[in-house]
């Protein structure tokens, strides 16, 4: 997810601009970069690239994503992003969660990814702005250390005994002379469930997959309690009371009813924090959530006749 950061947008150079050999006289002939892979903690890659008419380089970026790039120059001194080529150095590109270094000497230059946090493959695109066409690198950077969890701080739980009230309706027609019982199982497609909630729009959290404390409804009264597999922004729904606990209904003789089942929900609902640890960079940070947690308690169960 979080490589969202990388542009989409990859120039193929020969199809797109026309470059010949014979612009880069005096220079290695280009090479055809296939299947650059790096370790995702200390991973590099040397290449040998033409420099001559190369006007500027980069990462391959969204514009937003730009502004988590520092350009310096061969004195380590941080100049501006749209510097000429040959006054640039070194690029660095972090985040929270990832950091990458290009590193040019001469026509040197050498992809190194520092940290990448992501448990997926990155997919990431250099570009080289030559004065007669556009070249592209693609690279994949494996992934590295996750970020550590290493904690979830909340603030007090609000409990709402009647959260919700889940109901349906039953008819039934006894047509014979003598009572019937009629069974039913108010749990059986009742459901307790967790959603953890990013209070930030569009969080990196989202889908994600986490071991975490969250309010759990045990023994009558509700709880924190460390719960595997829980995936923010995703409802989590597990079993609540036994889901074939039967109810007995008797139904008169000569008589047409209709039943109606509420299952009653106690609710919690908690904020709080999730502190993470980057182990690589030496970064904590914390990100604001909000649970809301249901589990079914009760039934209740009326008879009308029905008209």
């Amino acid at each position: 997810m979080r490589s969202l950061f990388i542009s989409l947008f990859a120039f193929l150079a020969a199809s797109l601009c026309g470059c010949n050999s014979d612009i880069f006289i005096d220079e290695p002939d280009w090479e055809d970069f296939n299947d650059i892979t790096i370790e995702g903690d200390g991973g590099e890659a040397d290449l040998i690239i033409p420099t001559k008419d190369l006007e500027h380089f980069g990462f391959d970026l969204m514009s937003e994503s730009k502004r988590y790039c520092t350009y310096y120059n061969a004195h380590g001194d941080i100049i501006h992003p749209n510097s000429p080529a040959s006054e640039i150095s070194r690029i660095v590109f972090e985040t929270r969660f990832d950091k990458l270094e290009l590193i040019k000497e001469g026509s040197g230059l050498t992809i190194r990814s520092i940290c990448s946090t992501s448990q997926d493959d990155s997919h990431w695109v250099i570009r080289l702005e030559y004065t007669y066409c556009v070249r592209s690198i693609e690279f994949t950077v494996l992934p590295g250390k996750p970020l550590h969890l290493v904690e979830v701080v909340y603030d007090d739980m609000v409990i709402e005994d009647r959260a919700k009230v889940s109901s349906f309706r039953e008819g039934f027609t006894n047509n014979g002379p003598l009572p019937q019982i009629l069974t039913i199982r108010p749990y059986l497609n009742e459901l307790a469930s967790i959603l953890v909630e990013p209070v930030a729009w569009s969080s990196w959290l989202n889908g994600e997959r986490f071991d975490m404390p969250v309010p759990m409804y045990v023994n009558g009264e509700w709880v924190i309690e460390q719960k595997k597999g829980i995936r923010p922004g995703n409802r989590f729904t597990y079993e609540g009371p036994d889901r074939f606990t039967k109810i007995d209904i008797d139904i008169p003789e000569y008589s047409s009813v209709n039943l109606f089942t509420d299952v009653v929900y106690s609710g919690a609902k908690v904020t709080g924090r999730m502190v993470f640890h980057n182990e690589i960079l030496d970064l904590t940070f914390s990100e604001d959530i909000k649970v809301t947690s249901l589990y079914p308690v009760s039934h209740e169960i009326r008879i009308e006749d029905a008209k």
